[in-house]
């Protein structure tokens, strides 16, 4: 990456991304508009450093179809991050280029998702990295039943489980937030095993989930392993935005519904659904709430049989 930019912007543009990285956010749709980027001001603007309304607006009215909305939300991100180190740099108003309507996000239905966690059953093992394969059915059934953001799951320390009051310790969340998570006493029963399993294999291992580098996994492995698994799964595709997210979206509906079907008072829920997701206001929890209508027709996922394996396929092989 480094040896491609080559504009005034290039150092920043690299310092952006790797700070995306560090907080966790995917930056694969930033480095190719950002290289975009940094070749359309070598070629229009080779003296400038400073960005300008002149270089953000021609840039975004260079791209094809609807491209220019992506690239004022990518430009937006990083003119933010230039003002923050103390460059000067013109912040495109969102009005400007609006967002298109995001898809809603897939929600799966009990059937559905014990196709997928049979996929993740039969991913094959790896002679380079022989935990991989204990590795893929556990961090999506840790995803979808604990709720947590995929770059939380991904950086888990192994002192962050708590096997002993079944617990995980979220630190250094989105928004800075720590939190404490009650979790299913069977997941955590799943943890200990699969815990059990790694440190058999690597003994000295710092995080739950730990690559073959000795890291954290990245974003763009955990995307990676799940677009198989969903193939292997045999899932449909067509009904949402489909990503390692949705199992947080999941995870949110599924609490709701089931005090719908409590007969809980939702109002009165919400903050305490909020807590435990780590959401910076109830705003956020709220727009799950409107997921809900176009949904109870087909949501069976209210009982878990089937998704979380029994422990003893575990021991049987350890």
């Amino acid at each position: 990456m480094k040896k491609t930019l080559q504009s005034k912007f290039s150092v920043l543009i690299q310092e952006f991304l790797e700070h995306r990285n560090i907080m966790g956010s995917s930056a694969v749709e930033y480095h190719s508009k950002l290289l975009n980027f940094d070749r359309f001001c070598l070629e229009y603007f080779p003296d400038e450093s400073i960005l300008t309304q002149e270089i953000a607006f021609a840039w975004c009215n260079d791209a094809k179809g609807n491209g220019g909305t992506n690239r004022a939300r990518v430009i937006r991100g990083f003119a933010r991050y230039m003002l923050l180190t103390g460059a000067e740099a013109f912040v495109m108003p969102p009005s400007f280029y609006p967002q298109q309507k995001s898809k809603l996000p897939f929600i799966m239905n009990n059937t559905e998702a014990q196709k997928f966690f049979e996929a993740t059953d039969r991913y094959p093992g790896s002679g380079q990295n022989p935990l991989l394969q204990y590795t893929v059915p556990v961090i999506f059934r840790l995803m979808y039943a604990g709720g947590m953001r995929p770059q939380e799951v991904r950086r888990l320390r192994c002192v962050d489980l708590n096997f002993r009051d079944s617990t995980i310790y979220i630190s250094e969340g989105k928004h800075n937030k720590d939190r404490c998570l009650p979790v299913n006493s069977d997941v955590m029963e799943m943890c200990r095993k699969y815990n059990g399993i790694a440190e058999t294999i690597n003994p000295k291992r710092a995080y739950f989930f730990q690559s073959l580098a000795g890291s954290v996994y990245t974003p763009q492995w955990l995307e990676g392993i799940f677009k198989i698994c969903w193939e292997m799964s045999g899932n449909p595709v067509g009904r949402g935005s489909c990503n390692p997210y949705m199992f947080r979206h999941n995870f949110a509906t599924q609490t709701l519904m089931r005090w719908v079907e409590e007969g809980r008072n939702l109002e009165a829920m919400i903050p305490y659904l909020s807590a435990y997701m780590g959401h910076e206001d109830f705003a956020s929890t709220y727009y799950y709430i409107h997921l809900l209508p176009e949904r109870l027709a087909r949501m069976d996922f209210t009982r878990s049989d089937g998704v979380i394996p029994e422990v003893s396929a575990y021991e049987e092989e350890h």
